[in-house]
Formats: structure tokens, C-alpha cells, sequence
């Protein structure tokens, strides 16, 4: 209903009706100034006319029709009808049939034909019809009841040809009018309403289409045939840096040349050649300087007509895929690397242990000088030193499903420091620390392997620091926005740090920056860290200072062991591993 109201009050005021409607009023008003200052007789209808047409006016100004649609119909009809009386007025005084304004009955039938439609325009040219008939009716001297009479209409249809002729004619005129102009109007309502519905639902299909595009996880791309940027949705944003505001209507070229100037030059190949491009790889540059691996497809926006019209590039972010793919093949080499160990360590272990042992009684009862005992040391410390990593090879293959219970990070991290204050690498120089969010935090995790982790972490610190004085620190941070079911287990030394190519391969199996190191040790933190459900990274920079940071699920109350397992701990949390040694290389 609101709608209605509205659509009726729009039509008033944006349509031909008011103009056409102030046109008439006002030659109306010029024929009664100019012809009928000295008849008397047609002052009332014209003062009525006048008043009804200010009050409807009024009713625009103040938007009646959009709150009163009843109340502005019946002064448009009103208005009509008091038209008409003034017309029929003025032809009356101006020479009945001979009047030359007999044309103003065709102008307030055309008028009523935008309000009402082909009904009430012909309604309209009856009420001319009548009133025209009525004026050349009483212009031979009868009275209006008299010109009624059938007698007297007979009696002008045979004796008064051109008085018949002519007004038969008129009113066939106004009715023709009516009909002409009731039906354009009902067939023009009728498209209006068509174009409306088709231009609402296009706006629909526009916000519907623009709500895709802009809120789609890939970029998206535009440009039209001459390379100008079109379209740039947000996910676009979010991985170039760029925003739409600022490159929109930019060449492609001279948009993304600082940065991007293989992602333009790959769009604008596309355009040259029109032929579509299946996903490729290309590297961009984000705000920062780092380089971002993108995946892009393009396609050629045809146009049968004039041929191409543009280019669409739908790309991705591929870092999260990219770690995703090295995490695999991380993956798949501990899984080789187990299995290598596993089936060269028993075979190895068996004859060095006999070697070993031989050398050891030989050294024993051999009194050996000079080179001939160097020999001998050397052979007993390669033997140790072969044994330690057939240790840990094992320790590496051996797989052993995590113990998940209750623990206490704090307690666990004051028993860890403890330990390693007697550890070979401390020194008494050195500041060894730890700060916690909480005086209690619990995780849901293997209690030794978690002790393994940390300590591991801590001694590497302590062998980092080259000087004299260093320190040590080790923070637990129980509430995480990042990690908000997780704890953050952070060891921190300020000792030279490492490059970026050392960081990118510190968990990878056999890589040590040590001298005596098997490189095997933080790849087997990283193994349990994995198997408690956890992630480790680390941030460093060659220009000193180095944090390794790993979570922890967070234990909640109510977490057993068999939650834990069952519902708790992610699938990989199903392959535990476990130490012999608390202390790893």
C-alpha cells in the first residue's frame, strides 16, 4: 500500500502531468484575461477553477499525494470538472460554434489521460461531449431544460445541418482523443511498470553480483580493451597492496610497473594475443619488499560485435599453499629419513659396538706412544661420536604416541631451568630467566616430551652465546589472541642470531650450524612439537638475537586422557616421539 502511495505521488511530480497541467492553467488564464474581461457570467467557474488548481498545487508542495492519494485524486478530478465548465464557458461567450478555442476540450482530455487512464479520459470527453453539446444546444436562445428536450434535438438534426454536423463532428473528435490518448497512457503505466520491475530486479542482480565479486577469497581483476583498470575487488587488495580507489581507470602498466611489473605484463599479454592462459605461476612484491607466489588465470572478454573487449585475471595468494607443500615434502622426508634409520641403526650398531669395545682392551693393554696413540684416541672418539648418531637416528625413528595429561607449563619450565644450570654449555655469566602470563597455566600434553622440547630449546641458547655475558629467557604466554586455545612457549637469546637461508633450514633433518652437531636435534623438537598438536617457528636476524616459539594446547577443565585423545589432539598428535637422552644434538 505504502508503495502505491508513493508511486502515486512520484507520478505527479515526475511525469507530464504537472507541467501539462500548469500549461493549460495558465492559457486559460491568458484566453479570460484577453478575451473575457467583460463577461460576467464566466468570472465564478474561472475563480473556482482557479482555487482548486493553487489547492492542488499546495498539495504537491506539502507531498499530499504521497500521504493523502484519495484527497489529491479528488482534486484532480475536481480540477477536470471545473475545466471544462470554464472552457465551456469561454466558447460560450466567445461565438459557440464558431469559437475558435473549441481546442481546449482536446487539452484536458489529453491531461486526464496521464492521471486516469484510458477509463477516466473517456469519461473526461463525455463530460466535454456533454458540456460542448450543451453550449451549441443553448446558443439558438432556449434554456437549458429546454435544450434537453427530444423534440428540439430533432428539430436541429433536420432543419440545421452545419449546428448538427458540426457538433457530432466535436464529439467525435474528443472521444477519438480520449480513446488515442487513454490507451498511449495505459500502454505506457504498463511499460513504466515493466521497466521498473526490470530495473529493480537488474539492481538486484548488480548488488547480488557486485556482493560476489567483492567478497570472493581470490583477486579479481578487470581491464578493458584499451588496459585500463575496471575492477579490483577487495581480496585483490588484501594480496597486492593496491587499493581500487587509487589504480581504477589506470593503465595496468603504469599501475603495477613499481611492483608487480610481471603480473601487468602477463594481464596485458592476454590482451594481445586473445587467446585465454591456463593457471601459471608469477611473484609479486608486497608494501613491505617481501615476495608473495601467486597463481593467476586470465580469460578474454569477447564481445561478437567488436571482438575483444577486455581482460578477466583471477589470482590467489599460493604462501599458504606453498608452506603447506614444503611442510608435506618436510613430511615425506622424516618419513625416508625413519626409515633409513631404522634399518641402518641396528645393522651398524651391533659391529661399532664390538670395535669399540675391542679398541677399548686393546688400548688397555697396548702401551702405545706418540702417533700410534693419537691413532687409538681418535678411533675410541669416532666411535663415540658414530654411536651418538645411530642414538639419535633411533630416537628419530622411533615412534611412540604422545602420553597426553594434565601439565603445568610453570612447574615444568622451573624443573627445565634447574637442569640446565648443570648443563655443560651454562655459565655462571649467563642470565637464565623465565616470565609467565599466570602464577598456573595447564596444557594437554606428553609431560616428558614437553621437557624435552624446552630443554633442547634452552641449550641451544646457551651455545649460541659466544661472549662472556649473555641471557637467556624463557616466556609463556597463556592468553594469545592468535592462538586463543593454545599457549606460546617462547626460548629467547641474544646471541649472533642466524641469516634468513640458516632459519629456513634449521628443522631440516642433518643441518647444524655446529661444530660436532648431527643436525638431527631440532628436527626431532619439531617431530614432537607436531605430535602434541603444536606448531613451532622461529624469528631471528643475522644482526644478533634469535626466539624459537612453539604452542601447546591449552587444557581445559574437564579435558581426560581419552578426550584428549579422542576429541582434543589433531591426528598428527597420534605420532608421538620420545628421547632416550634429555639432551639432544
Amino acid at each position: 500500500m505504502n508503495n502505491k502511495k508513493t508511486s502515486y505521488g512520484q507520478d505527479l511530480k515526475t511525469s507530464w502531468f504537472l507541467p501539462l497541467r500548469l500549461a493549460i492553467f495558465l492559457i486559460v488564464v491568458g484566453v479570460v484575461l484577453m478575451t473575457q474581461r467583460h463577461e460576467s457570467e464566466i468570472y465564478t467557474p474561472f475563480f473556482i477553477y482557479s482555487i482548486l488548481t493553487l489547492v492542488f498545487l499546495f498539495a504537491l508542495a506539502v507531498k499530499m499525494p504521497v500521504r493523502m492519494p484519495r484527497l489529491s485524486q479528488v482534486l484532480v478530478f475536481l480540477q477536470i470538472i471545473s475545466e471544462v465548465l470554464v472552457e465551456a464557458a469561454i466558447i460560450k461567450a466567445t461565438g459557440n460554434i464558431t469559437s475558435p478555442f473549441t481546442a481546449l476540450f482536446l487539452m484536458t482530455i489529453v491531461s486526464a489521460a496521464l492521471t486516469y487512464q484510458l477509463i477516466g479520459t473517456l469519461l473526461t470527453a463525455t463530460m466535454a461531449s456533454a458540456s460542448y453539446g450543451l453550449v451549441i444546444l443553448t446558443s439558438s436562445g432556449r434554456k437549458f431544460p429546454q435544450a434537453l428536450d427530444l423534440d428540439f434535438i430533432r428539430g436541429v438534426y433536420s432543419s440545421n445541418d452545419e449546428l448538427f454536423y458540426t457538433l457530432f463532428l466535436y464529439i467525435c473528435i474528443f472521444y477519438l482523443v480520449a480513446f488515442v490518448s487513454g490507451y498511449l497512457s495505459q500502454k505506457i503505466k504498463s511499460k513504466e511498470s515493466e521497466l521498473r520491475r526490470a530495473s529493480e530486479s537488474l539492481a538486484r542482480v548488480k548488488l547480488e553480483t557486485d556482493e560476489i565479486l567483492k567478497h570472493l577469497h581470490s583477486g579479481l581483476i578487470t581491464i578493458d580493451h584499451f588496459g585500463r583498470i575496471i575492477y579490483f575487488n577487495e581480496a585483490a587488495e588484501r594480496i597486492t597492496g593496491f587499493t581500487e580507489v587509487k589504480i581504477k581507470g589506470k593503465n595496468c602498466l603504469e599501475a603495477f610497473s613499481e611492483r608487480m611489473p610481471q603480473f601487468s605484463e602477463k594481464i596485458l599479454s592476454v590482451l594481445k594475443s586473445s587467446q585465454h592462459e591456463q593457471r601459471c605461476e608469477i611473484s609479486i612484491t608486497d608494501q613491505n619488499g617481501n615476495e608473495i607466489p601467486i597463481g593467476i588465470s586470465t580469460s578474454v572478454l569477447e564481445d561478437e560485435i567488436k571482438g575483444v573487449r577486455g581482460v578477466i585475471g583471477i589470482f590467489q595468494n599460493l604462501t599458504d599453499a606453498k608452506k603447506m607443500e614444503e611442510k608435506m615434502r618436510h613430511a615425506d622426508r622424516l618419513a625416508a629419513v625413519g626409515e633409513l634409520s631404522a634399518s641402518i641403526a641396528h645393522e651398524i650398531r651391533n659391529p661399532l659396538a664390538s670395535i669399540s669395545g675391542s679398541v677399548e682392551l686393546l688400548k688397555q693393554e697396548l702401551n702405545l706412544e706418540g702417533e700410534n696413540q693419537r691413532l687409538m684416541n681418535l678411533i675410541v672418539k669416532e666411535s663415540s661420536r658414530l654411536s651418538n648418531i645411530l642414538t639419535d637416528f633411533l630416537v628419530y625413528a622411533r615412534v611412540k604416541t604422545p602420553n597426553f595429561s594434565k601439565v603445568e607449563i610453570n612447574r615444568l619450565v622451573s624443573d627445565v631451568i634447574e637442569v640446565a644450570h648443570k648443563h655443560s654449555s651454562y655459565r655462571d655469566s649467563i642470565k637464565l630467566g623465565s616470565a609467565s602470563d599466570d602464577t598456573t597455566i595447564y596444557v594437554s600434553g606428553d609431560d616428558e616430551q614437553i621437557r624435552q622440547v624446552i630443554l633442547n630449546l634452552v641449550v641451544n641458547a646457551l651455545d649460541s652465546i659466544e661472549t662472556e655475558e649473555g641471557e637467556v629467557n624463557i616466556e609463556i604466554e597463556g592468553d594469545s589472541q592468535i592462538y586463543p586455545d593454545q599457549v606460546i612457549i617462547s626460548v629467547s637469546d641474544n646471541g649472533g642470531g642466524m641469516t634468513s637461508e640458516v632459519r629456513d633450514k634449521i628443522f631440516t633433518p642433518f643441518f647444524s650450524t655446529k661444530k660436532n652437531g648431527t643436525g638431527l636435534g631440532l628436527a626431532i623438537v619439531r617431530r614432537l612439537v607436531d605430535n602434541m598438536g603444536g606448531k613451532i617457528w622461529v624469528e631471528s636476524s643475522p644482526h644478533g638475537g634469535t626466539t624459537f616459539k612453539f604452542t601447546l594446547i591449552k587444557y581445559f577443565k574437564g579435558m581426560n586422557s581419552s578426550d584428549d585423545n579422542e576429541h582434543n589432539i589433531p591426528e598428527n598428535a597420534l605420532e608421538g616421539m620420545t628421547s632416550e637422552s634429555p639432551f639432544m644434538r
